[in-house]
């Protein structure tokens, strides 16, 4: 079994010379003699990573008049006590971030507080 300090390092070595030249993670466990499954499921346990994500603008308001019941819907989709935004987050190595009712301000929060774990 391989530690996980070389594992660490061969993670370094392939991020900083093979990943560039484009050889799959893959072909550099095979090069390298590392059993792929190993190197794949310590990846998973150790490197838990959130995507980032960027929201551009606010939405608009700019556009034409709701009717009556055209603004019932927008006030009961962005008001926070009834439904609000949701947002569910699964990654592939099974890192899962769900947040229910928030506001616009609210998801521009989540998405800074998540931009500091990267």
């Amino acid at each position: 079994m391989i530690s996980n300090s070389d594992l660490e390092k061969a993670w370094f070595l392939y991020k900083t010379e093979y990943e560039p030249q484009n050889i799959s993670i893959n072909d550099f466990c095979m090069r390298k003699g590392i059993p792929h499954r190993e190197f794949n499921k310590w990846f998973r346990n150790t490197h838990k990573q959130v995507v980032p994500v960027e929201i551009e603008g606010v939405p608009d308001n700019s556009g034409p008049a709701p009717s009556q019941s055209d603004s019932a819907k927008v006030s009961n989709i962005m008001s926070p006590r009834k439904s609000g935004i949701h947002v569910f987050i699964h990654t592939s190595d099974g890192l899962q971030i769900q947040k229910k009712g928030l506001t616009y301000q609210g998801l521009l929060s989540l998405v800074e507080k998540l931009e500091g774990l990267c």
